[in-house]
């Protein structure tokens, strides 16, 4: 006979297919590309047949395609509409206007991410026309110590209180401008706690500048962030604390917008 104690601790029936399916799905939204079933197995370290078994599964769900002819798959189109349907669950369609708005206002580029464990995953992006600009892609991924988004959740979000004692010693150093320690990692944390809006000052990417802000729901909490990115050669420090102000504005604007 199987004690309550015993059912509890076994997983779940399945649970290692489901992993791997999400696995698969996340390797080609993340690689952006056509892969092969190779490929795929490598980069997961599954087996071939493994791959080949949960690939052709999720083709026949719609939620990957494979090319005609061809042991290459991308994402489906119920890969689309889920995405989609996510978008509207988050409120995205909500907030666009204000987001556009802000575009509009600043000539620059803006930025709508969700924290996912130690990164901010971009979820809405609404570029700049101006020709020099730089491009990121719905889906990419920001370290939180290196990114304007990343330094607003950080610095409310409570989840995060424990980061920089966490994370201080191990800080992966992407440009000569990241923040490499928890001590100056903290001070910066703090300064953005005491004005409201944080910064990226070539942090994560060379010759880009950030300024962002948190969406913070009815208890203060951020559980979102707004940011804009622009060259930092029309970034200089005085524009960087003009537009400070504007952009929490506009991030205080989408928490009311948004389901948090």
């Amino acid at each position: 006979m199987t004690s309550s104690s015993d059912t509890a601790a076994a997983p779940v029936a399945g649970t290692q297919a489901v992993r791997r399916a999400f696995a698969m799905l996340t390797l080609l939204r993340d690689e952006g590309a056509p892969l092969g079933v190779v490929q795929i197995a490598e980069r997961l370290n599954f087996t071939l047949s493994t791959a080949h078994r949960l690939a052709r599964a999720l083709v026949a769900e719609g939620f990957l395609s494979q090319d005609e002819g061809r042991e290459r798959y991308r994402l489906g189109a119920q890969a689309l509409l889920l995405g989609q349907a996510a978008q509207r669950s988050l409120g995205i369609e909500a907030v666009r206007p204000v987001l556009d708005r802000l575009v509009n206002q600043t000539g620059e580029s803006v930025n709508l991410g969700l924290r996912d464990g130690d990164e901010v995953v971009v979820i809405y992006r609404v570029e700049s026309s101006q020709p020099l600009r730089f491009s990121m892609d719905v889906g990419s991924r920001i370290a939180l110590h290196a990114s304007s988004m990343g330094k607003a959740l950080l610095a409310f979000d409570p989840a995060l209180a424990d980061f920089v004692q966490r994370r201080g010693d191990s800080l992966a150093q992407l440009t000569p401008r990241t923040h490499g320690d928890a001590t100056s990692l903290g001070a910066d944390i703090a300064a953005v706690r005491a004005r409201g809006w944080s910064t990226d000052d070539e942090e994560s990417l060379p010759a880009v500048r950030c300024v962002g802000a948190p969406v913070l729901d009815l208890s203060g909490h951020a559980r979102a962030a707004v940011a804009l990115q622009a060259p930092a050669v029309r970034m200089p420090d005085e524009r960087v604390a003009a537009l400070g102000p504007v952009v929490r504005a506009a991030a205080d604007e989408v928490s009311h917008l948004l389901p948090l």
